[in-house]
């Protein structure tokens, strides 16, 4: 799924080359010049975006279809903060995937009642995979 980007910059005197390259739904390598960053926008993309995507809801968590929390990208389940019968609002935590040694927060994107946990700690997870369904 990789799609690399390649530019050329002018700021004032300066000419930065810049290679985007895109390694999951979110995440991407930025390379200016000879320094390379880590980049994942996932938790700023929009729903309508995320669900042009493949439909996959971004790693904040937003809700697909029918309430449940997909993920964004792949990456190991490190906590779940939330048990079947829970009532979330927007913003609450559910869980913590690790993603490229990173620890990223997927937050309710909607209010409701925990209908299904479907992860747990020490799961691997893929684009698209189920974490929880939210009522």
């Amino acid at each position: 799924m990789t799609k690399t980007s390649k530019f050329q910059l002018n700021i004032g005197n300066v000419a930065y080359s810049v290679n985007v390259n895109e390694r999951a739904y979110g995440l991407y390598d930025v390379k200016v010049n000879d320094e390379t960053y880590k980049i994942s926008i996932a938790d700023l993309m929009s729903p309508s975006a995320q669900a042009g995507a493949g439909g996959a809801a971004g790693a904040s968590g937003a809700a697909a279809g029918g309430g449940a929390v997909k993920a964004a990208m792949p990456g190991t389940v490190m906590t779940v903060k939330v048990k079947v019968g829970d009532v979330v609002k927007v913003g609450d935590v559910l869980l913590t995937l690790e993603t490229m040694k990173m620890e990223n927060p997927i937050k309710s994107k909607n209010a409701g009642k925990v209908k299904e946990v479907g992860v747990a700690p020490g799961k691997f997870v893929n684009v698209g995979d189920t974490l929880l369904v939210i009522e």
